[in-house]
């Protein structure tokens, strides 16, 4: 009986030794660095002084606060790899038309954890809502409206289909992130390098109760190697299982139950915007999709007349 004992002990051991030699040898690499990228600038100086909350497993979150003497309030969530900062120039627009904003730096980016990874997939859902709770109440008469951006907005996608989804009063996916969806160019138009070994791997480990590995890396983005130090390069398997709306992008359309619209630049190098249309008619959900014309991908939070767009959109939902 003891042997036998031992034996069944010993089994998930046995079951992860294989599979370790293939993580150990299928690191993602780095993609040539995207020159849309590049252009995309580190920091303002007119940037407010970051802030910090706490989450509920006591880690303080960093954030941006742009005050305004409104009811109107928009929460901000970034891209993958760069942080809060590379919101700023629609914070700004949005806060000079009377918008409350706030940009939190999503955990694992900026200021917010340790670079490239969460404690458990899930926990971003749980940071937002407690992002949410720890700001002051809506005035009266106010709401709240959450704004993501490319990876973040298929987080916000996420987050708007799922339990926390009516913390929210509107929600607006620019440039949002579907994988595996027909929007999506092959690698994201070369932005993304994925181990698929690595997470084909992990999430069979992650089936039979293994998670040892769900913080090793398995996804590289296309940056130069000046940004480094203000950027997260790569993500860890519950990283990028949890910053965006994953393969479930389908379920979490269906059971949004706000307010919600789509916009996307008609030169997305990353996305193919003319799919979203056909892709919500045959889901049957109600999401009206705006194709911003001369735009790119980051385009949409930085070129002025997108970010106007955006702002109509904000401040018309919150009449």
């Amino acid at each position: 009986m003891r042997k036998l004992l031992t034996g069944l002990t010993a089994l998930p051991i046995i079951a992860a030794i294989t599979p370790a030699a293939v993580i150990a040898l299928t690191a993602p690499t780095s993609p040539p660095a995207m020159a849309s990228a590049a252009c995309t600038r580190r920091a303002d100086p007119d940037l407010p002084t970051p802030r910090q909350f706490r989450a509920r497993d006591g880690t303080r979150l960093q954030y941006y606060a742009y005050p305004a003497e409104s009811n109107k309030v928009a929460i901000l969530i970034h891209g993958s790899v760069f942080p809060g900062p590379s919101m700023h120039a629609l914070a700004t627009s949005l806060h000079d038309a009377g918008v409350t904003v706030y940009v939190p730096d999503i955990r694992g980016h900026g200021g917010s954890g340790r670079a490239g990874d969460i404690g458990y997939v899930g926990q971003l859902d749980d940071d937002l809502a407690d992002f949410v709770r720890a700001l002051e109440p809506s005035k009266d008469g106010g709401s709240r409206t959450l704004v993501g951006f490319s990876a973040g907005a298929g987080f916000a996608l996420r987050f708007a289909g799922g339990p926390y989804g009516e913390l929210f009063d509107r929600y607006l996916f620019l440039s949002p992130i579907l994988p595996g969806s027909p929007t999506l160019r092959p690698s994201s138009g070369g932005w993304v390098n994925v181990s698929i070994p690595r997470v084909v791997t992990i999430t069979s480990l992650d089936r039979l109760g293994i998670h040892w590995f769900d913080g090793v890396a398995v996804i590289s983005y296309a940056v130069s190697p000046q940004l480094s130090a203000f950027v997260t390069s790569s993500y860890s398997y519950r990283l990028m299982a949890n910053f965006g709306a994953g393969s479930q992008y389908e379920t979490y359309l269906r059971t949004i139950r706000r307010p919600a619209a789509v916009f996307v630049g008609d030169m997305d190098e990353q996305e193919r915007s003319d799919q979203f249309a056909p892709l919500f008619q045959r889901l049957g959900v109600d999401i009206p999709v705006t194709i911003v014309s001369g735009m790119r991908h980051a385009d949409m939070i930085y070129a002025p007349a997108a970010r106007q767009a955006v702002v109509r959109a904000v401040t018309q939902q919150q009449e």
